[in-house]
């Protein structure tokens, strides 16, 4: 700061003349009588539109609109000037806050060319209005520069609002890319389907989520789309890879010709053994007659044979396209159904720690035909997790309620 300039400034407390300030001052000149008639209500709505685009406060923002209330409809239309002359203190009492921060905030607004200074001789803000509500004398704050920069502010608007489209979409975009992913991760591991090129597909995602954070976070509209062109690829490579990988010709519905019947638990029994993925040399063992479900509360013993579970739960039944199907055909069913039903991923490896495969799956079985019969109240996962709560508290009856739908399919034969 210039030396002369401060002397001037400690000797009389005035603000000092900048460059900007003069700028500010010389396009009021300019192009104040050609400014067009501004419709006062519409720039609290573009105001805030274009906050981020101008880097206005919250804060500089709301005392804004407070000077803006301070005129009338009027003052912004023909040759009439937009002035406030609150004090800092009425301003103060009004936003709650100290008189140095209503300096501040006005300071910001000055800085951003949003409002002028149009002092007295004493410095101090005043007014007067004639009957017809003109003002006829006003010193304070003049808002002319929204009425001249009007045009300016409805463009940056516009321009935030865009944006801020683009953000929301592609965020939607990026979590059902997400989902997606997660989704084939999931039933990749239920089948016990390993590899990096399943960890490919989560790294790409990442890729392409941090790309589009860091563009959201500049504000970089150019950048954000460049990350989200990348989308389109992602899932055309998780649609390849599942058909490589996942459902090959000479594969069943398990995803492996030979895929054992896997457990999951991330606390296995002690007397567990653990079983790699057998190869095409290795036969697969025959599958038990009957599933192995959790002790019934009621003491109720249901022998689950697969093909009577087709029978009883006909909702599943286009899940599963082997037959007479098995239980690990069932098994594939089930994790299917989980992601048609919005289970969680969580709560179904819960439900497989808790109740062991062949007790999840029938828990799941029962959750698709109560939702197929409209029992289900609120959702089918909200259902289902419901269940795995009333399996920790040891309340949940399996068997019983596979002799009830027993009853209910033989009632309908």
């Amino acid at each position: 700061m210039n030396y002369a300039q401060t002397a001037f400034t400690g000797a009389t407390g005035a603000r000092p003349i900048t460059a900007w300030s003069r700028r500010i001052v010389r396009d009021l000149e300019a192009r104040a009588p050609d400014a067009a008639d501004v419709e006062r209500n519409r720039l609290y709505a573009v105001l805030d539109g274009a906050r981020l685009a101008l880097r206005l406060g919250t804060p500089a923002l709301e005392t804004l609109k407070h000077l803006i209330g301070y005129t009338r409809p009027d003052d912004w239309k023909g040759e009439r000037r937009p002035l406030a002359w609150p004090s800092n203190y009425t301003l103060a009492e009004r936003a709650g806050v100290t008189e140095s921060a209503i300096k501040a905030r006005l300071r910001q607004l000055r800085a951003l060319g949003l409002v002028a200074a149009h002092d007295s001789a004493h410095g101090r803000r005043t007014g007067r209005r004639d009957a017809d509500g003109t003002i006829t004398s006003g010193y304070g704050l003049d808002l002319s520069p929204l009425r001249i920069r009007f045009d300016e502010l409805c463009a940056l608007a516009d321009a935030q609002t865009a944006q801020s489209r683009l953000f929301r979409e592609g965020r939607q975009a990026i979590a059902r890319g997400r989902r997606l992913v997660g989704q084939v991760l999931a039933q990749a591991a239920d089948l016990r389907l390993t590899g990096a090129h399943w960890m490919a597909l989560q790294d790409t995602l990442d890729r392409i989520a941090d790309d589009a954070a860091q563009a959201r976070a500049a504000r970089d509209s150019a950048a954000f789309r460049q990350a989200l062109e990348c989308l389109p690829a992602l899932e055309r490579a998780v649609g390849a890879t599942i058909d490589t990988f996942m459902f090959q010709s000479e594969n069943d519905g398990s995803g492996s010709k030979y895929a054992p019947d896997i457990h999951i638990q991330t606390n296995p029994y002690p007397d567990s053994v653990p079983c790699d993925r057998e190869r095409s040399s290795v036969p697969r063992p025959d599958d038990p007659a009957a599933a192995t479900l959790p002790a019934s509360p009621s003491r109720s013993v249901f022998k689950a044979h697969a093909v009577d579970m087709i029978a009883m739960f006909p909702a599943a039944a286009m899940y599963v396209t082997a037959s007479p199907p098995r239980w690990p055909d069932l098994h594939a069913a089930a994790a299917r159904l989980r992601h048609d039903l919005g289970v969680r991923t969580a709560t179904w490896v819960d439900a497989v720690e808790r109740l062991g495969r062949d007790g999840a799956t029938v828990a799941m079985l029962i959750t698709a035909e109560r939702q197929a019969r409209h029992e289900i109240r609120q959702t089918a996962g909200a259902y289902f997790a419901g269940m795995i709560a009333k399996a920790a508290r040891d309340e949940l009856d399996l068997g019983r309620s596979l002799w009830g739908f027993r009853t209910e399919a033989s009632a309908d034969h």
